[in-house]
């Protein structure tokens, strides 16, 4: 229990976060019991919509098991919408990575190091601030 109330504090958390921003946002609570495919929030504003699957994990890893990407590709695809993890890694914040980032076998993978070298911050995520180009 103690790693779902992780996980659903860091989803309330990030959902206080973008909603202060000027987006609408909704989570769906309980996403990975939905017999359907379920993004953990729905981010919608700004000419946008914006599906996030939300991670708080401390480990030099981060692995999404390849039929939650599947499903996160199917809102993509039929809603047109944007497709993010929000990696939320104790005390360097949140970082938002595209899926086609990750590194793919059965399952998708991502280091920390490639989350901070290739993800994007909120503000920037939300076209508030412009990321400089890596050197």
């Amino acid at each position: 229990m103690a790693h779902y109330n992780k996980g659903a504090n860091a989803e309330r958390e990030l959902l206080k976060l973008v909603w202060d921003k000027g987006f609408v946002v909704a989570r769906t609570a309980g996403s990975g019991k939905n017999p359907l495919p379920m993004p953990d929030l729905i981010v919608m504003g700004k000419g946008r919509s914006i599906i996030i699957e939300a991670k708080a994990w401390r480990a030099n890893n981060l692995t999404i098991i390849g039929e939650k990407m599947g499903e996160l590709f199917k809102w993509r695809d039929v809603a047109g919408a944007e497709v993010y993890i929000a990696w939320k890694y104790p005390n360097k914040g949140w970082f938002f990575i595209r899926p086609e980032t990750f590194r793919k076998a059965k399952n998708y993978s991502i280091s920390i190091a490639e989350a901070q070298r290739h993800g994007l911050l909120l503000d920037v995520l939300l076209g508030e601030q412009r990321q400089l180009p890596l050197q």
